[in-house]
């Protein structure tokens, strides 16, 4: 047998109290660890349904049973072939001798078998997934604590910078460094900035202001990052504990529970069947990645430099509107478009929040966000992986909205990450 569903008619006759009756309908799947067949058998004046397991032998099934069955075969994937014959041929031996209320025993007992293997193996999935979510998030969460622990400084890092406000005025091009005293410990210390000789003193030093604003902004984001993480992963480890014991028929509202709490992280997988199989090669990726809009417009997002060159000269067409960090390292945007359409305004904030998050300048509170059609973009040849010229530009100022930001996020499609 196979394990796809499948379902045949056919005029098979069954052996002895069946044989005037025939086989209408087959459906096998993999249920647990074993392969299950339930079969519709059509005598005269009623319908019966007989229950063929792997290792378990054949049963008659009464309505609860076969209802009971046939939820549980419910997630069984796409049609397949199946030896009907052969099958038919084990049913008719296994029939033979055999009474009718023994064969209903049999059935109530395979099905109730079944439906514990089935519920053992979609315990176990959800097992692994919300081991490998809690492993997700714990990750993000040190992620995000080593941005809050960088972001620490910043008040001292502009406390600092003050000091050298007016030398820099003062400062001459090409200089090295500058160098004050500072009396606010009450001793005089003195206190050397290193320059770069090709750049202006007081340019340096508002890069400096600069990254310490940055870094403060960061903070509050990353707390909220952090206090997010923190809810999830204790949603994800009361479900961990409470699946070991949880009836079979809460299984799917703590799949539910877990899936609210970390729908980026929550991957469930299909349970396991307990044999081995031949690799598959998986089919690759797209080069982008997908999110949704409240308003139902698809996002598109490169995953990497190469990726952005594919996504924008192999996938968007030439009237798509294009998005990018201006001056910044990040992934290509893009906006689907009808011929002639143009982009709402609500999509193009939602492109341009994606474009600065997925940048170098995803925790700064103001990006600018330059976007134009697709047809306006040339690829010099030889040039980096990622690099575009823009022929013709328009320059969105984006203050990040970081409610807007987490629900795109949230709304990326499955299957894209």
């Amino acid at each position: 047998m196979r394990e796809n569903t499948s379902c045949y008619r056919s005029g098979e006759p069954m052996d002895r109290e069946l044989s005037a009756g025939t086989l209408q309908k087959v459906r096998v799947t993999r249920l647990g660890p074993r392969e299950v067949a339930l079969l519709e058998l059509r005598v005269p004046g009623e319908t019966r349904h007989v229950v063929v397991a792997q290792g378990l032998g054949v049963g008659l099934l009464g309505a609860e049973e076969r209802a009971r069955l046939k939820q549980a075969m419910a997630g069984a994937v796409k049609p397949g072939e199946v030896r009907t014959r052969a099958l038919v041929e084990e049913v008719s031996r296994a029939l033979e001798g055999v009474e009718r209320a023994e064969l209903e025993t049999r059935g109530k007992r395979i099905v109730e078998e079944v439906a514990r293997g089935e519920a053992g193996s979609r315990r176990e999935a959800l097992r692994r997934a919300l081991a490998k979510a809690m492993a997700r998030v714990e990750r993000r969460i040190e992620a995000v604590r080593g941005d809050l622990a960088r972001a620490e400084g910043a008040d001292s890092m502009a406390q600092r910078a003050r000091l050298f406000v007016a030398e820099a005025a003062r400062a001459p091009r090409g200089a090295t460094s500058l160098v004050v005293v500072d009396w606010s410990s009450g001793v005089a210390q003195p206190v050397e900035l290193a320059l770069d000789p090709a750049r202006g003193a007081r340019e340096q030093l508002d890069a400096v202001f600069a990254r310490a604003r940055r870094l403060k902004e960061g903070a509050r984001i990353a707390r909220a990052r952090l206090e997010d993480g923190e809810k999830a992963l204790a949603a994800l480890a009361e479900v961990a504990r409470a699946i070991p014991d949880a009836p079979d028929a809460d299984l799917a509202r703590w799949t539910g529970v877990a899936r609210a709490a970390a729908p980026r992280d929550f991957k469930l997988a299909g349970p396991s069947t307990g044999t081995s199989r031949p690799r598959t090669t998986q089919a690759a990726l797209p080069p982008y990645r997908t999110f949704v809009t409240a308003s139902g417009t698809r996002l598109l997002v490169g995953r990497s430099a190469d990726r952005n060159d594919t996504l924008t000269f192999h996938v968007a067409r030439p009237h798509d509107l294009w998005l990018h960090a201006k001056n910044r390292a990040g992934s290509h945007v893009i906006v689907p478009l009808e011929k002639s359409a143009s982009c709402p305004a609500d999509v193009l904030v939602d492109a341009a929040h994606l474009a600065a998050h997925f940048s170098e300048a995803r925790d700064e509170a103001v990006v600018e966000v330059q976007y134009t059609p697709r047809r306006y973009l040339r690829k010099p040849r030889g040039s980096a992986p990622g690099f575009v010229v823009v022929d013709r530009e328009k320059v969105l100022v984006l203050r990040r909205e970081e409610d807007r930001l987490r629900g795109l996020l949230d709304r990326e499609v499955s299957g894209s990450e």
